[in-house]
């Protein structure tokens, strides 16, 4: 369940820790009048309550490593919490001055914070338990592919194992060589070799690649590292740095073993947390204002054509996970059925399928793709997680098997409902410029960039241009 929503898990967390805090606060008021022999009324307001509270919720909301928890040992984890509470109590402190609020017992204030940081510091050990609890059972991990097969890569797979609660997996290892005989070490299979590489990551969700290989390898290794990179998949190097055209590089460790990360994402940071956040805000907003919409665009397209209302359709997100894709039914009952039959009249030249007049579309449906109206159900998507506002269109798993290694890419960011494709034409402009308009928008993602594809989404929409 907490596998692929770690952003609403941390808002869980998040909401959690506030409640602490609060807690906190009415503890240490409590404490503070008992020990001065006083009576206690812990609903009496002293007007720091409410500015306290939102201090740490501020601290905490900007310093996101509070919440990362993979890949950290318990010492990292409590530091952070401390060290947050250092940084809410000299705000707190600033704030107190500021504002007049001299003749606040200061005896109660460090009480507080050191009650705020001792809760949330059990909290989190709570939190690290749980966490281990749910992948003893093989949930919540991030998939690993092995390059390699020699006693790097075995003991790389020793410590995975070893180190459950890390929340890796290893899927398999990849050999430097075609060998016909069947390997595996400790009931993880040799699934391929390097030239298998590109077909594998094609057809699986694989989150990680490390190449942990012995030294007489290294001089092979480039072509593979420079597959992933077009692919979009994330790359860890037990080994020396490679000159790469995009990816970005970061060093970490691993059990004090030397790591080169290559990113073709963008950084994960604060900008993309608030991305995901007024994500999920907007979607249930925008999903409250249209719901009499969403009833009336049903109960017409059940009424003018046989078949149910919405059409649901698995197809590919970040990183090539598996979703249901919903949008209302634009297209006769048995559409996919008939799709094999229409392949002749295909007039995109790569792995998707546009057809000018298609026969399947409805009355109906022809209306509700030039107004995209038939893509308002995807704000459910949205409010799930599995897309974004603005990203790259979902493919389909049969388009995604036929892209170009560079293609591929794509899907190292969540896809949206509108990108630079939607406001350049859609479908009247080639499949590969579609891609590359993509790639664009991944490499020069920001904030800003997507508010102004936002903005000219609308226009877009209302010209209909492109819209089949």
């Amino acid at each position: 369940m907490l596998r692929e929503s770690i952003y609403f898990f941390r808002k869980l967390v998040f909401a959690a820790d506030l409640c602490l805090v609060a807690l906190a606060f009415q503890l240490s008021v409590i404490i503070d009048s008992l020990s001065h022999g006083q009576s206690v009324n812990i609903f009496a307001d002293d007007g720091l309550f409410i500015p306290a509270t939102l201090i740490w919720g501020m601290v905490f909301w900007y310093m996101p490593e509070c919440y990362t928890v993979r890949l950290r040992n318990i010492g990292d984890i409590l530091f952070s919490s401390v060290k947050t509470g250092i940084i809410a109590t000299g705000l707190i402190l600033a704030y107190i001055f500021t504002f007049g609020y001299l003749d606040e017992s200061r005896f109660q204030i460090f009480l507080f914070s050191g009650m705020s940081v001792a809760l949330i510091g059990v909290f989190r050990l709570a939190i690290v338990a749980f966490l281990e609890y749910y992948r003893s059972l093989g949930l919540n991990y991030r998939t690993v592919l092995v390059v390699g097969t020699g006693d790097t890569a075995k003991g790389f797979v020793d410590k995975v194992i070893a180190n459950s609660h890390f929340g890796l997996k290893a899927l398999g290892f990849i050999d430097w060589e075609k060998k016909p005989d069947l390997w595996r070490y400790r009931d993880i299979p040799r699934v391929g070799n390097l030239d298998s590489l590109p077909q594998y990551l094609k057809n699986n969700q694989v989150d990680w690649v490390v190449f942990a290989v012995d030294t007489k390898f290294l001089g092979k290794m480039q072509p593979s590292i420079e597959i992933c990179e077009k692919m979009g998949i994330q790359m860890a190097v037990l080994a020396d740095f490679f000159p790469l055209k995009f990816a970005r590089k970061r060093i970490d460790t691993f059990f004090d073993s030397p790591l080169i990360f290559y990113d073709t994402l963008p950084k994960a940071s604060l900008p993309l947390l608030m991305k995901s956040f007024f994500d999920r805000v907007l979607a249930g907003i925008g999903l409250a204002m249209v719901s009499p919409l969403l009833l009336v665009v049903g109960l017409a397209v059940k009424m003018t054509s046989r078949g149910p209302a919405f059409f649901q359709q698995e197809r590919r997100g970040l990183n090539g996970k598996k979703f249901v894709l919903y949008k209302f039914r634009t297209m006769v009952k048995d559409a996919e059925g008939r799709k094999k039959d229409l392949s002749r009249f295909n007039e995109v030249k790569g792995a998707a399928f546009k057809m000018k007049d298609d026969p399947r579309v409805t009355p109906l449906g022809r209306f509700l793709r030039k107004t995209s109206l038939d893509e308002l159900p995807q704000l459910v998507n949205i409010l799930k997680g599995d897309m974004s506002f603005v990203g790259p269109r979902p493919p389909l798993a049969e388009e995604v098997a036929e892209y170009d290694l560079w293609q591929r890419r794509r899907l190292s960011m969540k896809p949206g409902l509108t990108c630079l494709w939607q406001i350049s034409g859609r479908s009247d402009i080639p499949f590969e410029q579609w891609m590359k308009l993509d790639l664009k928008y991944i490499d020069n993602w920001s904030l800003w960039e997507d508010a102004k594809i936002m903005a000219k989404t609308v226009p877009a929409v209302f010209r209909g241009t492109g819209a089949r």
